[in-house]
């Protein structure tokens, strides 16, 4: 057997098939070289892909899921500042998340303490419009959140939109220090990043009262500056200015300019009568003029008065002969 047979027979099961005339230019590599060469440009490529995605992927970096949610699986917040569902800029949100198809901007909530369904941290007004459009909310869901830390978000997020009233905001504060969420108003200012005044002139339009509150066309009307005049004069005059309130309650064309004038007035005591004297006696030259009153002298009897003073005349003239 010559040498070419028998080499052959050895190595007859490492030889690769030559390729066929279809494979053309896509057939692999027949060489040791060539095949290294290969497994370093698929290695290259394989490479270049990772980095791709790992570069796609840090744009998601602190992303957050949102979900599509049945808004009949969340309730509202307790601590729920705003109830204003039928006026205009509410009837605007309804109208924008309808042509939307849904809520653009995500609202957020958190599991329910009962395990069932979630609770709102912020976007009371997004899920309502959503309830009455029959259309899922896209939620946040944060398993994370304290109830301090609800309330701070919900803060936050309504002050970065539409400021609520002063009359929401105190009410909402009061509520807040009541149930003992925070044990001081320094503590809340420094959660929320409030200054302790914002969070006292607050409180004071919170503290009129329920009276003084409804004499005005809208709660939403009283302003900081003027609750704390109204708290001033109340120190004064609390029961005036309650009596005033309930008067003006009854007159809805006033506005909250008029009816906080109308207020203010009630606390300023009322400028002393002075009593007319019944009868006024004024010495004018050689002259003696004495004044009463007409209602005090009837007619009939102006001629007795006459007299009377004639007398007394006639006495005074005989006392000096």
């Amino acid at each position: 057997m010559s040498i070419k047979d028998r080499l052959a027979k050895k190595t007859g099961d490492l030889m690769v098939p030559a390729p066929s005339q279809e494979a053309g230019r896509n057939a692999s590599p027949r060489t040791a070289p060539g095949q290294m060469l290969a497994f370093r440009s698929a290695m290259r490529e394989s490479s270049d892909r990772v980095s791709q995605l790992e570069a796609q992927l840090k744009e998601y970096d602190g992303a957050v899921a949102i979900r599509a949610l049945d808004p009949k699986t969340i309730q509202a917040s307790k601590w729920a500042n705003r109830q204003d569902f039928g006026d205009e800029s509410f009837a605007e949100l309804k109208s924008l998340i309808a042509e939307a198809g849904g809520n653009t901007q995500p609202i957020k909530v958190r599991p329910s303490s009962d395990g069932e369904g979630y609770e709102i941290v912020f976007g009371h007004r997004r899920h309502r419009a959503c309830l009455e459009l029959d259309l899922p909310v896209n939620a946040i869901v944060d398993g994370e959140i304290t109830e301090q830390g609800q309330f701070v978000q919900m803060d936050q997020e309504n002050r970065a939109r539409k400021n609520l009233s002063p009359w929401e905001q105190g009410v909402w504060y009061k509520r807040a220090l009541d149930d003992k969420l925070w044990p001081s108003q320094n503590a809340m200012a420094k959660a929320c990043g409030l200054s302790q005044g914002n969070i006292s002139s607050a409180l004071l339009v919170a503290e009129l009262p329920a009276e003084v509150v409804g004499a005005f066309p809208s709660p939403h009307d009283i302003q900081f500056q003027a609750a704390r005049k109204l708290s001033v004069a109340l120190k004064k005059a609390a029961d005036e200015i309650v009596q005033r309130a309930v008067e003006l309650t009854e007159d809805s064309s006033r506005t909250a300019p008029e009816v906080l004038t109308a207020l203010l007035a009630a606390a300023r005591p009322a400028a002393p009568v002075r009593k007319e004297e019944e009868v006024g006696i004024e010495r004018k030259g050689e002259l003696l003029v004495i004044r009463l009153r007409a209602s005090g002298v009837p007619q009939d009897r102006v001629e007795e008065l006459r007299q009377l003073i004639t007398g007394f005349l006639e006495d005074v003239q005989s006392a000096a002969d």
